[in-house]
């Protein structure tokens, strides 16, 4: 009963989206204009001596013949809008796109990166009423993948149409797979690592009793519950080398007793503060780390990526594990390609080849301040500073990361052991045996 419920409440919400959607295109349709073009500056020079930018629009898509726009939806961190460095290099890649003899343009819709007005919701909609209004290629979280296969809204990349791609680590692959197909291409990643003060701490901690023989407190999102993300015992388990099988069940009980271990003894050494159930987001992290309430967090990438100027005195290393070797759960931002057409869907693939060339990838990476997704795009990063090649050791070291939406009960579950460890109202023991291992 409670899946059918769902699927009323999701036709109904689809429905009124459905609504508000086409009232929006019926006053977009004539309105629709070329994006402004970026001035041509060195920042812009960055593939040679480019020409003015032909031919690149923002709006919705109005055709679906084969010589019609490719049209992308896309996140706000991408955009050809303004005149800053990350638009124009996007703007320029578009521009040398000439796929065929007509040299259509690319027409880039921007969406929210979530909710009700979100790139998901946006392709649902449109996939159940005006499947002609889909895009042909959009740029999504991975974690939203497996509801677009469920939907019939991507189809699987054959083993010719992923060759190009082959720079992308397997471990991000993997975050774009469902049921050990491939359907998207990762482009942008992000995952979370260790911040110190380096006044205070010589050495970073590289192993789980490192943390435990001193006396720093450590901070992390431990108030976080979103779909969108694994909370650190989540991290903890896979860093240690646990998984999940077919059947939703955690592959390592070692791996989980060791995770909650830890939490309940860094919180009942005081290591880990009162505080730490207020902390919800990587910002409230920062934010009291950069305050002095403790000497190391948990961050992700994206955030002390674009706070670096403020972190003069605050180290980086990768998290800690229990055999203290280097790793990290990246999480990731793909490319679908939702057209079905054959000759719009060859062009895609073409166009996708190019923006995944290395030094686009990077130079429009490091300008929009975003993590690529493979390690030879950060060679176009600035590889004087020491924070670009520990990027490209975690990259290249990283472990696959279960999909947090399918595991549903599992990852609730493991939401509230953590909260209750935290808490002191429950035992390590106890965390444990209320989850589902192996036999």
């Amino acid at each position: 009963m409670a899946e059918t419920w769902h699927k009323r409440r999701d036709r109904l919400r689809h429905a009124l989206y459905l609504f508000f959607a086409l009232f929006l295109l019926s006053g977009c349709q004539n309105r629709a204009a070329p994006a402004p073009q970026p001035e041509q500056s060195p920042d812009s020079q960055l593939f040679g001596n480019r020409q003015p930018i032909p031919n690149v629009e923002s709006g919705p898509q109005q055709a679906s013949g084969t010589d019609a726009p490719l049209t992308l939806w896309v996140p706000p961190f991408v955009s050809i809008n303004t005149t800053n460095r990350a638009d124009a290099v996007f703007a320029a890649a578009l521009a040398e796109f000439a796929p065929n003899d007509s040299g259509s343009s690319v027409m880039i819709v921007p969406k929210a990166e979530r909710g009700t007005a979100g790139l998901l919701d946006y392709l649902l909609t449109a996939q159940q009423a005006a499947p002609t209004l889909l895009p042909d290629i959009a740029l999504i979280n991975s974690y939203d993948l497996p509801r677009l296969v469920s939907e019939g809204i991507v189809t699987p990349l054959s083993v010719l149409e992923c060759r190009p791609f082959a720079g992308i680590p397997p471990a991000l692959l993997a975050g774009a797979k469902v049921d050990g197909l491939l359907y998207g291409l990762p482009f942008v990643a992000n995952f979370e690592h260790l911040v110190y003060q380096n006044a205070l701490l010589p050495v970073a901690p590289t192993r789980l009793s490192d943390i435990l023989e001193q006396e720093y407190r450590l901070l992390f999102a431990g108030g976080a519950v979103d779909e969108y993300s694994l909370n650190f015992v989540w991290t903890l388990y896979l860093l240690g080398g646990g998984g999940v099988d077919d059947q939703l069940r955690l592959t390592s009980p070692q791996a989980m007793a060791a995770a909650f271990d830890f939490l309940y003894t860094a919180r009942a050494k005081g290591l880990i503060p009162d505080s730490i159930l207020t902390l919800s987001s990587a910002q409230a992290v920062w934010t009291f780390f950069v305050n002095g309430d403790a000497e190391i967090a948990i961050v992700p990438a994206s955030l002390f990526y674009n706070q670096q100027g403020e972190a003069d005195e605050i180290g980086f290393s990768p998290l800690p594990s229990l055999d203290g070797q280097p790793r990290s759960v990246v999480t990731t931002w793909s490319f679908v390609v939702v057209t079905q057409i054959p000759e719009r869907r060859e062009r895609a693939l073409a166009l996708l080849q190019q923006l995944f060339e290395p030094q686009f990838h990077g130079e429009w990476s490091w300008s929009a301040r975003q993590l690529p997704t493979q390690p030879d795009a950060l060679a176009y990063w600035d590889t004087s500073d020491p924070y670009t090649l520990f990027l490209q050791e975690m990259l290249t070291n990283s472990v696959p990361a279960p999909n947090p939406r399918l595991l549903g009960e599992l990852t609730r579950a493991l939401q509230q052991a953590q909260k209750m460890l935290l808490a002191g109202e429950i035992s390590p023991p106890d965390a444990l045996d209320a989850l589902p291992f192996q036999p």
